[in-house]
């Protein structure tokens, strides 16, 4: 066969398989949806979240493939507990727009006043969620977030004592009866958000969850001062105090604390459950010992958990196709599976891999096998079951002031 005639053929061939010459209907433009995630949790992985966010896009993109996810934008600078900030970016108004954004409903009210967030239309559907992070979600009865992490003080000590006192006096008496050579406590108690959460907690703890409002104020508690101040003396050492001046707060000493429990130079330290993570990445024979002990952190005359809420905000701009995308996120970020991979750290390299240690605001995600079979996350979710939520408003304007008075009390100068 002439080669002229051999090509002709295969020419016709190959465009009848392939449809040359036919118009292709054009694919459908993919919907792009960016999500800055909380960023306040262990990095499991110790890749700056790549892993992570890598997983997630994946995941979610095989079952929705219409839909181009990008989480932890690399353009995001934002401070997450700056409401201004979030809503420049949040409008489109700033370098880095994004649509959903995961934060401290701490913040809710005055996020909210920035008119830069509107409510989602309902929860998803099937997770069992925590009453405290629906609560701290919702504000002038509409809902603004959807829960993802909760958060709590702990008390981490390997002390039966210690990890069983129900007051903030118990607790200090627990620590003093132990009279070894380290401090009685490490922990970073400074910082404008520290500090006023501790003393709402310990508030809570004395006064009970009912009127904790009240307690976003600039008039204190005397009882609550006092206590607090007695816990705090166990910080002390012959330097001063690292735990109210500055040494802990210390952005290089952010782990500090939690290494120095670690190592037998504090008795206990205080935090939230992610404490653990750093713990066990330090010490990780003391996951089976059987000898660490998570209680939560009596700080007042009780020992009435009060939570914290991470929570997914849908921005004003995210209507039509980009907010179906939002649900659909918010519904995988919600399933028991998604959320046991990211407890558990299965995103970092089997080997020395340790649990994040985050409380999930679905409760049935403790029922999940891995999470059962933990040695300390069941005991984390039925410490916190009945937990009332933080304040979701009033905080953010006030918080150094309340810093420095409590501040004040705590050294003994006020």
């Amino acid at each position: 066969m002439p080669i002229r005639k051999w090509m002709t053929l295969f020419s016709a061939v190959t465009c009848s398989l392939m449809g040359c010459g036919e118009s292709q209907p054009p694919a459908e433009p993919r919907v792009r949806l960016r999500v800055p995630l909380y960023s306040y949790i262990p990095d499991a992985a110790g890749d700056q979240f790549q892993a992570l966010a890598q997983r997630l896009e994946s995941e979610f993109e095989q079952q929705h493939p219409d839909v181009d996810l990008v989480v932890n934008p690399s353009c995001f600078k934002d401070d997450l507990y700056e409401p201004s900030e979030l809503a420049r970016s949040l409008r489109g108004e700033s370098d880095c727009a994004y649509d959903v954004v995961e934060t401290d409903t701490s913040l809710l009210g005055e996020l909210v006043e920035t008119g830069a967030v509107r409510p989602w239309a309902a929860l998803p559907q099937g997770p069992q969620w925590h009453p405290a992070g629906i609560s701290a979600s919702t504000f002038q009865n509409q809902l603004y977030g959807v829960p993802h992490w909760l958060c709590a003080h702990y008390i981490l000590s390997r002390n039966e004592a210690v990890s069983s006192a129900q007051t903030v006096d118990a607790l200090v008496q627990a620590l003093d009866a132990l009279q070894t050579p380290a401090m009685n406590l490490a922990a970073n108690l400074l910082g404008s958000w520290n500090l006023p959460s501790l003393y709402l907690d310990a508030w809570t703890d004395t006064h009970g969850p009912g009127n904790v409002q009240s307690a976003v104020s600039t008039q204190y508690d005397a009882q609550v001062l006092a206590g607090m101040k007695a816990l705090t003396q166990g910080c002390e050492t012959a330097q001063g105090n690292p735990c109210i001046d500055g040494t802990y707060d210390a952005a290089e000493n952010f782990d500090l604390p939690t290494h120095l429990f670690a190592d037998g130079q504090a008795d206990a330290t205080l935090g939230y459950s992610e404490r653990l993570h750093t713990l066990l990445k330090r010490a990780p024979s003391e996951a089976t010992q059987g000898t660490l002990r998570i209680s939560l952190a009596p700080l007042g005359q009780g020992n009435q958990p009060l939570v914290f809420t991470d929570s997914f905000f849908l921005g004003k701009n995210c209507t039509g196709d980009c907010e179906q995308a939002a649900v659909r996120f918010v519904e995988y970020m919600s399933q028991a599976s998604t959320y046991a991979w990211l407890l558990l750290s299965e995103d970092a390299p089997a080997a020395g891999r340790v649990p994040r240690y985050l409380m999930p605001a679905a409760l049935d995600v403790y029922e999940t096998p891995g999470l059962k079979a933990d040695p300390f996350y069941p005991r984390i979710g039925a410490a916190t079951r009945t937990a009332a939520p933080f304040p979701n408003r009033g905080l953010l304007n006030i918080r150094k002031q309340m810093r420095d008075d409590i501040l004040r009390a705590l050294s003994g100068e006020g």
